[in-house]
């Protein structure tokens, strides 16, 4: 739980700070950010992959396996990481222009993007051996290292954006330096957990050849989970097009929302995979009832936290988007939406833990058709609509006319936002209760051509 609130404070920090510069400013990150949120949440589905089978070896009593399929993940990861960074630090000016943005925000925004890509190598590293970790039930380490990374994060960011203690100024392209090592450190730090024989999972890379079995095995269980990771951050990029008509106000307000959401969502993302580590060690261990058990569990101390956090956000609002923005304009169209956002945060947060639970368990392809109705077969066309984008509508042969009372403007995106959570919550609830997930093989058929080396000696 510590360690999903000091994650949520990476993109935060950058946007309060960027509050102090101007909405165009605000916009510039905001919009960066989508990007590399896509980017990071499509390859961190592959983690997914690794964690379901490590937990599930652990939990099976079989610690050579899990060292076996961790080594293979983190090489697997650090590769994809560097190939993701290159198209990034490309492809940044594209990605900005094509969604429509003012030339200030394309131009601001364009060195900020580079340098978080050049972030998202070292963010890779962090979640990777973090997630292993985790997997292994070492959750004190990463925690550790999210700690040290982020106070390291808050405390440059300010002297490279203002240029103080005679560094020059950079302006928002400061905040992601300052990510950018930040990360790095973070990274190090698990790493270094992993190397050196402190945690159950315990990496060594003498002897280390290419198993194209259990990669494919991780792929297997973690495409669609890359899906259902990256699925949301694109339709934010949807979203992002739809609120640039409605200038740097409508993007800063969009920006501020989407990274305050990871606020609301506090302790919820811990819970969520802490959860589905138990699930997978469960179902290891042929113990399916202690699995249901504790998602029930972990749904209840879920939605009691989030009802109690968003409950102060509705009411203290204003005093919220104070944090990011003193333009009068953002707060006055700020506070409506996050009324109507603080709704859909618990709901987001109960569905994770549900993704999350059945994501480990090995049953990765229902939360992907899950997310992918309700997103772009709910969500994208509502916003659409409401905003006024669309003045008619078409389905197969019919078409109507979109009545001019349903133009809500921009709030129309946060009506979208809330009625696809809505459906998407029920689904994956209702599957839960009835569907097979706790029957998923992981580790089926390992007649793996692989040499597993022995336990290494605890060092101390």
């Amino acid at each position: 739980m510590v360690s999903g609130a000091l994650n949520a404070v990476d993109n935060l920090t950058d946007l309060f700070w960027a509050g102090f510069l101007g909405s165009r400013a605000i916009a510039s990150v905001g919009v960066g950010q989508t990007w590399i949120q896509l980017f990071n949440t499509g390859r961190m589905g592959l983690d997914i992959g690794g964690r379901a089978m490590v937990s599930r070896a652990v939990g099976y009593g079989d610690l050579p396996l899990a060292n076996h399929i961790a080594r293979q993940s983190l090489i697997f990861n650090m590769a994809l990481n560097v190939v993701v960074m290159i198209l990034g630090i490309l492809a940044s000016d594209f990605l900005l222009r094509v969604l429509g943005v003012s030339e200030g925000v394309a131009e601001e925004g364009t060195t900020y993007q580079r340098c978080r890509f050049v972030s998202s190598f070292f963010f890779g590293l962090t979640m990777v051996t973090g997630s292993l970790l985790q997997a292994g039930g070492d959750t004190l380490t990463p925690m550790k290292a999210q700690m040290v990374s982020r106070v390291i994060h808050i405390a440059l960011s300010p002297v490279l954006i203002f240029g103080w203690l005679g560094v020059p100024v950079l302006g928002v392209t400061g905040a992601a330096i300052a990510n950018a090592i930040s990360q790095a450190i973070g990274g190090a730090l698990n790493l270094r957990a992993l190397l050196n024989g402190s945690s159950r999972i315990s990496i060594t890379l003498d002897h280390f050849r290419f198993d194209g079995l259990a990669l494919w095995q991780q792929i297997r269980i973690g495409a669609p989970a890359s899906v259902t990771s990256a699925e949301r951050s694109l339709a934010q990029v949807i979203l992002v097009g739809l609120a640039a008509p409605f200038g740097a106000t409508g993007l800063a307000v969009y920006s501020i929302l989407q990274r305050v959401e990871m606020f609301g969502g506090f302790g919820a993302q811990g819970l969520a995979q802490a959860a589905g580590i138990i699930v997978g060690q469960s179902l290891g261990a042929k113990r399916p009832e202690r699995a249901k058990t504790t998602v029930w569990w972990t749904l209840g101390s879920t939605g009691l936290i989030q009802i109690l956090v968003c409950g102060s956000m509705f009411v203290f609002a204003e005093q919220v988007m104070l944090l990011f923005s003193r333009d009068p304009d953002v707060i006055e169209i700020g506070v409506p939406w996050m009324h109507i956002a603080v709704v859909g945060f618990v709901l987001f947060s109960s569905t994770n833990v549900l993704v999350q639970v059945l994501n480990t368990a090995g049953d990765t392809m229902i939360p992907m058709v899950a997310g992918l109705g309700a997103l772009w077969g709910i969500q994208q066309p509502v916003a659409i609509v409401l905003t006024g984008a669309a003045q008619t509508v078409s389905i197969l042969s019919f078409n109507a006319v979109v009545p001019s009372d349903w133009n809500l403007g921009i709030i129309g995106i946060a009506w979208g936002i809330l009625v696809a959570a809505i459906v998407r919550f029920a689904g994956l609830f209702l599957y839960f209760l009835w569907g097979p997930w706790w029957k998923r093989e992981v580790l089926v058929g390992q007649s793996w051509d692989m040499v597993i080396e022995p336990e290494p000696v605890s060092r101390p």
